[in-house]
C-alpha cells in the first residue's frame, strides 16, 4: 500500500510541475533546453577530442617501430651493393610473447625499380631476407635464423646464430652489408633507378590465437615504412619513387 501511494504521490508531483502555474514560461523552457543541449555538445566535443588524441598518442608510440636509420649504395667490383642499418624496436607486448616463447618473424624487402615515362616503374630486383627471433628459456638464448624466402613455417631452420641478450640479437638482424643490385654495365646513364627497403613484420606467420590481436592492437605493428632512394641520390622515406 505504502508503494502505491508514493507512486501516486510521485505522479501528481510529476503533472502538478507541468502545469502552467507553476511552470516556467516556454521562452525559459526553451532557453533552458538550449543551455542544457550547448553545455552536453562541448562536454562530449571534449571528451571526444582528449579520447582521439590518446588514441592518436598510442598511435603514434606504437606503429611503424622498425625503422630503417641509414642506407648507401656503393660499387664493389663491377656491381652496386646495398648496406642498410635497421633498427628493430619491440612492444612490451611482443617481448613477452617472445619471452613465453612465441617467435617472431620478419621479412627484410629490397627492390630495385627502373623509372620509365608512360608505364609504372619496372622491377629489375626483388629480394628478400627471412629473420625468425626467438627466445630459449632453458638456456636463457636469443636465437636468430635466417629462413629460406620460400619457407613459410616455423619448423624450418637456417643459418642460426645465439645471443645472451635481445638487444644483441636484434643487432645482428640490424645490419646489411653489401646486398648486390645490379651491374654497372647494366646502368643506363638516361634512366632513373631507385631503391626501397622495408623491414615487413609477419603477423601471419604468429600462432593462430594471437593472429586476430595481432591485426588489431598497435603493439603488433612492428613494421618498417618503406623508404625510397635514388641509385645516385641520398635516401629518403617516402612511400613512392
Amino acid at each position: 500500500m505504502d508503494f502505491i501511494m508514493c507512486g501516486w504521490l510521485k505522479m501528481l508531483f510529476t503533472n502538478m510541475t507541468k502545469m502552467t502555474p507553476f511552470s516556467r514560461s516556454h521562452a525559459q523552457q526553451r532557453n533552458a533546453v538550449a543551455v542544457r543541449r550547448a553545455v552536453w555538445q562541448q562536454v562530449i566535443s571534449g571528451f571526444r577530442g582528449q579520447f582521439f588524441l590518446i588514441v592518436f598518442c598510442l598511435w603514434a608510440n606504437t606503429v611503424h617501430a622498425t625503422k630503417v636509420q641509414q642506407a648507401e649504395i656503393s660499387i664493389r667490383g663491377t656491381q652496386y651493393v646495398l648496406s642498410a642499418d635497421i633498427d628493430y624496436q619491440l612492444s612490451d607486448t611482443a617481448k613477452e610473447a617472445l619471452q613465453n616463447g612465441v617467435p617472431l618473424f620478419w621479412t627484410v624487402r629490397i627492390k630495385l625499380l627502373q623509372q620509365r615515362d608512360i608505364l609504372w616503374a619496372k622491377t629489375l630486383m626483388d629480394a628478400s631476407i627471412r629473420y625468425r627471433l626467438q627466445y630459449h628459456a632453458l638456456l636463457n638464448l636469443y636465437r636468430v635464423v635466417i629462413v629460406p624466402p620460400d619457407d613459410k613455417t616455423t619448423e624450418q631452420s637456417g643459418d642460426s646464430h645465439n645471443f645472451s641478450t635481445l638487444s644483441a640479437a636484434l643487432d645482428s638482424m640490424a645490419n646489411l652489408r653489401n646486398v648486390p643490385l645490379l651491374d654497372v654495365t647494366e646502368v643506363q646513364p638516361e634512366k632513373q633507378y631507385f631503391v626501397r627497403i622495408k623491414a615487413q613484420f609477419e603477423r601471419d606467420a604468429l600462432p593462430l590465437p594471437l593472429r586476430p590481436i595481432a591485426y588489431t592492437d598497435p603493439q603488433w605493428y612492428l613494421s618498417s615504412d618503406w623508404t625510397v632512394w635514388s641509385l645516385f641520390q641520398a635516401p629518403n622515406t617516402q612511400g613512392k619513387p
